[in-house]
């Protein structure tokens, strides 16, 4: 990847807004005294800040750098994969929003206990959390590599110092610093996408030229090697990523009551929808001003040429921030959610049942500490070893293992007649299934001659996507028929429904909880002030004036959450 180096002005900005994420972290911490305040926001999120933080988790610096390549080099493709979160989002509204809400959890597989069996409880929080910790790995990798490029930094400190804020604010501040400090980090991506966008509509001489002269396949939803087979595999697996994974449920169940869940997930789908294009357009229009980079083998430098070729000195240091922050929304939200479910379904509920909400936190906090050092170790290794080859690998292991540790927790909340032997038979089919076609894929197809590598790579990849959530749905059907459910596990399963299907209402707030409003307000002024120091220390004119004005209106929406009164904000919803 193309190094670069940081102005004074983009060093301003970089530290100053690891400052105030700090910050955020330390103005909770003293108001958290329960496990569910530090893992469920003590389901007092608003609906707005849990749709933001779901579109900010969703995704990482990595995905910049992926999607911005993808775009380059295939096309609208890159989009159309892209927007396979928007209908897994709407179907969240749908459906999956509200049964997290009434599943009535801190946890993501706390139900479990209650709906299928304290065994299958424990089954489930151990297999998802070894492959969440191999994919933040390479998500601080990746932004270790970033970062190291950027200020010329050497690659090992810049994973460590990476590492360190994102476990910093999560171990401090837990959900409410993840929702506050991601509704900042979109802020910070929206700007830096927002000024991409038009800057390269005009260097490509406006909108009317700037899809004239392209490939002929670019604009086609599909291309390259990412066929119909591929993409339809991908859809089915981010609609079960974006509803089951630990961190983006953790959205749905912190807020106040169903509709507020329904809402977040309808928000989310309509970010991720106009967040695609803004994000990968600017991408594509570089075939026009940048179109060397495929003969020269440097398609994954695309992002970093457009902004270095684009942005104004001074204002790079916004589109680093905003790439620090994709990836510690998603990093610190994993944390979290691992760390609740280490908690209270590990340590809680086996080990000492008898703990009190405030050792539960501190515990919390512990777990997060070694879920995060545990990542950067790997991280590191994956940097010593320079395998970069790791990245495909573990997209696709991290994609086999999805459907078997999310599909049977996604049909427990939905399906009724799902029994604990379908759950099990689903889980371990699945698992089952991905590993036999890892092994073809990884050591067999590649060594069958005259086979194209880009049907092996990438259609095979989509079939087994398909394979593995069409096999794992049918262990949990067959065993649920072949298997019924004794008299004892249906009368759990009524029981079960009969209180999940009472309606939620809403939990009075504990008092001395710090309001997350003020945060949000606080930490807008901060970036708005950031802004505004890296215009008065710029020398273009250009970049002064923008940063100026673009600090100063950060400044005034920062006033106003700041004055806007909690009890105000909830009547205006």
């Amino acid at each position: 990847m193309t190094s670069f180096h940081l102005t004074l002005p983009d060093y301003v900005v970089v530290a100053g807004y690891f400052v105030i994420v700090l910050w955020v972290g330390f103005y909770f911490r003293a108001s958290l005294t329960g496990a569910k305040d530090y893992f469920a926001g003590g389901h007092q999120v608003r609906w707005w800040m849990a749709g933001i933080s779901h579109y900010m988790s969703s995704f990482s610096a990595f995905s910049f750098i992926a999607y911005a390549q993808m775009g380059y080099s295939y096309g609208w493709v890159s989009i159309t994969l892209f927007w396979a979160s928007v209908p897994a989002c709407v179907l969240g509204g749908l459906v999956f929003a509200r049964r997290w809400r009434r599943a009535r959890v801190i946890t993501p597989v706390e139900f479990l206990e209650s709906r299928f069996s304290a065994l299958l409880r424990q089954l489930f929080a151990w297999a998802g959390i070894p492959m969440k910790i191999f994919d933040d790995a390479l998500k601080v990798f990746a932004t270790g590599l970033f970062v190291s490029l950027a200020v010329g930094l050497n690659l090992h400190w810049a994973i460590i110092g990476c590492g360190v804020v994102m476990i910093a604010y999560t171990f401090l501040g837990g959900l409410w610093a993840l929702i506050v400090t991601d509704f900042v980090q979109f802020l910070m991506k929206g700007l830096a996408m927002l000024l991409l966008l038009p800057l390269a509509f005009l260097k490509v001489g406006g909108i009317r030229k700037a899809f004239t002269g392209l490939p002929a396949h670019f604009l086609r939803p599909s291309g390259g090697p990412y066929g119909w087979i591929y993409i339809g595999g991908f859809f089915l697996l981010i609609a079960i990523s974006y509803n089951g994974s630990w961190a983006l449920a953790q959205k749905y169940y912190s807020v106040e009551d169903e509709r507020a869940a329904t809402r977040a997930g309808y928000l989310a789908a309509a970010l991720n929808f106009l967040g695609a294009p803004v994000m990968i357009v600017p991408a594509l229009l570089a075939r026009k001003f940048l179109p060397d980079l495929l003969a020269q083998h440097r398609t994954a430098d695309v992002y970093v040429m457009v902004v270095l070729k684009l942005l104004p000195a001074g204002m790079i240091g916004i589109i680093i921030a905003a790439m620090f922050s994709a990836t510690m929304a998603t990093v610190s939200a994993d944390y979290n959610s691992m760390a609740s479910v280490l908690t209270k379904d590990v340590y809680h509920r086996l080990l000492n049942p008898r703990a009190e909400e405030s050792h539960l936190v501190d515990v919390g906090r512990l777990i997060t500490l070694g879920l995060g050092v545990v990542t950067v170790f790997l991280a590191l290794w994956v940097a010593i070893r320079h395998q970069e080859s790791l990245f495909h690998l573990m997209v696709t292991v991290f994609g086999l293992l999805l459907a078997p540790t999310l599909l049977p927790l996604l049909a427990g909340l939905t399906v009724k007649k799902l029994t604990r032997t379908g759950a099990l038979a689903g889980l371990v089919v699945g698992l089952v299934t991905g590993a036999v076609t890892l092994g073809i894929k990884t050591w067999y197809l590649p060594h069958v001659k005259g086979l194209s590598p880009e049907w092996a790579n990438y259609t095979f990849e989509g079939i087994s996507l398909l394979v593995n959530i069409g096999l794992t749905a049918l262990a949990m059907w067959l065993a649920t028929v072949f298997f019924p459910a004794s008299e004892a596990e249906q009368d759990r399963i009524r029981r079960y429904f009969t209180a999940f299907d009472l309606p939620v209402s809403r939990e009075e707030k504990r008092k001395g909880t710090a309001s997350p409003v003020r945060a949000i307000g606080i930490s807008t002024i901060g970036v708005g002030s950031l802004l505004a120091v890296a215009g008065i220390l710029s020398h273009p004119l250009e970049a002064l004036s923008l940063d100026l004005v673009l600090g100063a209106g950060f400044i005034v929406l920062g006033i106003f959450y700041t004055r806007k009164e909690p009890a105000k904000a909830r009547e205006e919803r």
